[in-house]
């Protein structure tokens, strides 16, 4: 299993995060991971190339719906150039509310439109390359390469970079099968993995005519380690509370029987707001995270072994502070480095 973590670059001093990663890299760790709030991730990754030269670069992740493929696919390789080839584009589609109040987009039809965005982005690579590209006329994007390049090509280390799509649900993991390089979420129990996340990709892979072998499936699993097991919990908690209560979690939670504790918590969200998570039941943060002391946590490893690539996931949310965020990054770093 390759062990990854995720930077804490939400509300952390951007100059930070190149330190951020190079403390990562000389840990060991396989991977690192930043994602997309308010902040470009290709940027931060991109700033974090440079201090780092062994472990992957990914985004985890970056929104599709939001830039074009053609963009994200220079963006890609970007980091790609700057890193040596380490780069690994983790891919969704945005945040519903967030593409229609902020990006003059919306939602409709995700599945189709984000099979055509891979399409897409492969072709761009395929033409930065200098290779022969054929034109793609798709329902949401188009792609056609002019006659003449009066630009050139750009030097790439990787031709096609990973695609690692996001997705919780049955039809997303298909695409991820019939279209990508691999998978990311950010929830995991076993249950969920062995009936919902295999199946699906397995199906979309065979259907397609590929080999789900061959697809690299990774996860992002909120990670809340501490000396004091009770400060662990207590940041744990706001980070579970905070994830599980968005709808899109409720496959993770329906099979695994917790669905009447999530919609409790819910109820407390709209009475107390985001306070209410600080009581977010044990059995959640058991079953949705890797909490406790540095030993405890290592112990827990073991629940993930099937899982090819586990980033652990830095508390971040509201109401976490640069501070507190840097140190629940340190505190992983110091349990987990190889």
């Amino acid at each position: 299993m390759k062990l990854g973590i995720t930077m804490p670059s939400r509300t952390a001093p951007l100059e930070r995060i190149p330190e951020y990663a190079r403390m990562a890299d000389e840990a060991g760790f396989a991977s690192i991971w930043t994602y997309e709030v308010y902040r470009n991730p290709f940027l931060m990754l991109a700033t974090s190339a440079l201090t780092t030269s062994r472990a992957d670069l990914c985004t985890g992740l970056a929104t599709a719906f939001t830039r074009s493929p053609f963009e994200a696919a220079n963006a890609a390789a970007d980091v790609d150039e700057l890193s040596g080839g380490r780069m690994k584009l983790g891919l969704g589609t945005g945040v519903p509310e967030f593409l229609g109040a902020f990006h003059s987009t919306d939602f409709k039809t995700p599945i189709g439109r984000l099979s055509e965005y891979v399409e897409v982005l492969r072709r761009s690579w395929d033409y930065l390359a200098g290779e022969p590209v054929g034109n793609f006329e798709g329902k949401h994007y188009q792609f056609a390469a002019p006659p003449i390049n009066p630009w050139g090509l750009r030097e790439q280390p990787t031709r096609q970079i990973p695609i690692l799509v996001a997705g919780m649900r049955p039809n997303l993991l298909k695409l991820v099968g019939a279209k990508a390089d691999g998978w990311v979420g950010y929830l995991y129990t076993p249950k969920f993995y062995e009936q919902i996340v295999v199946p699906n990709v397995t199906e979309g892979a065979r259907k397609a005519g590929r080999n789900a072998d061959q697809l690299e499936l990774s996860c992002e699993i909120i990670c809340c380690v501490h000396p004091d097991r009770d400060i662990a919990l207590a940041r744990a908690k706001k980070h579970v509370g905070f994830y599980i209560a968005h709808p899109v979690s409720d496959i993770a939670a329906e099979i695994e029987g917790v669905q009447d504790l999530v919609n409790e918590l819910r109820v407390a969200m709209m009475q107390k707001g985001p306070a209410a998570f600080e009581d977010t039941p044990e059995e959640l943060v058991e079953l949705f995270s890797i909490t406790g002391t540095p030993e405890e946590c290592r112990q827990k490893l073991d629940r993930y072994k099937d899982l090819p690539h586990l980033a652990l996931h830095t508390s971040y949310v509201p109401p976490f502070t640069a501070e507190e965020s840097e140190d629940c990054y340190r505190q992983i770093i110091d349990a987990f480095k190889r």
